[in-house]
């Protein structure tokens, strides 16, 4: 199965984004629409200029993406990180971050970070492995099911 990372620039990526975000937190973390919604501003609020985002697809269909958004300090800002489960496994969340990292090394950013563009922010590297261990641990531990310690990277 190939995986190939590109920008979101088809029709129906963004709202695909929206709704990938929605239906995944509500259905492995019971989490109501008031995320969708918060995703959707996110979305709605990316400066086509400043601002990238990327889809993965695993043999033509969409499993995944990740935006980089610039910060008002000028630091690269990853956001919306997300893969279905039909793309786990295939290292489409790795290729995501290096692709969002890749782009804040180009563009010479000073740092990386994750969480909203205004305030603290995480070491993109750090706050993934983290969030993957916890994720991995948590379905382990409590089989399907919400986990409500999970925290969204939007």
């Amino acid at each position: 199965m190939a995986v190939a990372i590109r920008p979101a620039d088809r029709p129906g990526d963004l709202g695909w984004i929206v709704q990938a975000h929605g239906e995944l937190y509500a259905r492995e973390l019971g989490w109501d629409v008031s995320f969708e919604r918060l995703v959707a501003g996110i979305v709605g609020g990316l400066d086509a200029v400043r601002d990238k985002v990327w889809i993965a697809e695993l043999d033509g269909v969409r499993v995944g993406c990740v935006s980089c958004m610039t910060a008002d300090d000028g630091d690269a800002v990853l956001r919306i990180l997300l893969v279905h489960p039909d793309g786990r496994g295939h290292g489409v969340g790795s290729k995501l971050v290096d692709t969002c990292l890749d782009h804040a090394r180009d563009r010479a950013s000073s740092g990386c970070g994750c969480g909203p563009p205004t305030g603290r922010r995480r070491p993109v590297r750090s706050t993934c492995a983290a969030a993957s261990r916890s994720s991995a641990s948590s379905s382990r531990s409590t089989g399907s099911g919400p986990r409500s310690s999970a925290r969204p990277i939007a």
